[in-house]
Order: structure tokens, then C-alpha cells, then sequence
């Protein structure tokens, strides 16, 4: 049995992170750090820039930037959404996808919301009090989610979709902090809005 002392890459301050935790926040440094099959490194992420002075809280989100092109929508009964489908995914989207411990359906509306949106993201320098949420879903585990989401979002079209074929295309990702409060039950992004 191997054991790993966790310590910041940077500071060497002490990390205590939770089992499912794959990137923390060093308490000393505030440097984003990886925990990846037993071995630590610093990693970037990035800070966007927020529409309030002092943000309560900061996300975690991978955010990709791509697109998606439809090679074949098949629907029930002869009614098509295929050209909306089409229009929809033809320019380069960001796609936010929630990297910290969160439901899932509450996660999936936030991704629609986030894509049909396209917050402006402008990164920032860190905040000196910015502290973000412990990452738990492996960059992997997002690009799996984010097919989940493209097919519920074709799924919810008026046109009774029956089977759909497309491609994924990334152009990058990025592990990116946002600001947000949580409000009613919900969680609300703090950034301006293209």
C-alpha cells in the first residue's frame, strides 16, 4: 500500500480533500490543484470576471468550446425540427458543464440555460478571497454528460424525435471558475451575457 502525503505542488501547505474530490483549492496559495490516480499538480483555471463586486460564491465549470453537426434527425409522424436543430448547433458554442458536486436534473437545466445564454467569459486575475467549490467530475466525465445533454436538448423539440446521429466537434477546454450566488433554491451565475 502506497501512501500519498497531500501537499499544495507550489506551498507544500497540507490539502485535505474528500474522497471524490479531483481538483481542490490549496487554503495557503489559492492555487488550483489536481489530484489525478495518486499524483498532485497545479493546474489552471480560470477566473471570470464577475458583474458584482464581491461574489459570494465561485463554480467550477468545464467549459468547451465547439460544435455539433447533425448527420441524421429521424422523427415520428413526419414533423421535422431538423433545420432548427441544424441553425441551433451551426456556430461555435460554449458549453458549460457544472464540475462540482450537483444534482443532476438541476445540472442539465443549468447547461441548457448556460448554452442557449452564452455568458461573455473574461478571465480575471484570481480574487484574493475567491474560494470555488471542490471539482468531483473528471474532465472525461463532462464530455460524457455534455452528449447526455446535446441529445436531451434535440430530445425536448416539438417534432417527436426518434433516433438522432450527429458529431461532435471541440475546438478546447478549460477548467473555469464562475461567479455565482445561490438564491432560492437555485443557483444564479454572476456574469454579463452576450
Amino acid at each position: 500500500m502506497k501512501l500519498l502525503l497531500l501537499r499544495c505542488p507550489r506551498c507544500t501547505q497540507a490539502l485535505t480533500p474528500n474522497q471524490e474530490d479531483r481538483v481542490v483549492q490549496c487554503p495557503n496559495c489559492r492555487g488550483a490543484v489536481s489530484i489525478d490516480e495518486g499524483r498532485l499538480s497545479l493546474m489552471v483555471a480560470q477566473y471570470a470576471r464577475s458583474v458584482r463586486d464581491d461574489p459570494p460564491n465561485w463554480l467550477p465549470f468545464w467549459i468547451y468550446r465547439g460544435r455539433v453537426k447533425i448527420l441524421e434527425r429521424i422523427t415520428q409522424g413526419g414533423r421535422s425540427a431538423e433545420k432548427e436543430a441544424q441553425a441551433f448547433w451551426a456556430e461555435p458554442r460554449r458549453v458549460y458543464i457544472p464540475a462540482w458536486e450537483y444534482e443532476l436534473e438541476a445540472a442539465r437545466a443549468l447547461i441548457r440555460l448556460l448554452l442557449e445564454q452564452q455568458p461573455f467569459l473574461e478571465a480575471i486575475s484570481p480574487p484574493e478571497t475567491a474560494s470555488f467549490l471542490p471539482v468531483v467530475l473528471t474532465a472525461e466525465d463532462a464530455r460524457k454528460l455534455l452528449d447526455l445533454v446535446i441529445v436531451s436538448i434535440e430530445a425536448n423539440r416539438k417534432d417527436w424525435m426518434e433516433s438522432l446521429d450527429y458529431e461532435l466537434q471541440l475546438d478546447s477546454q478549460a477548467l473555469w471558475l464562475l461567479p455565482a450566488e445561490f438564491k432560492d433554491g437555485v443557483w444564479k451565475i454572476l456574469i454579463k451575457y452576450i
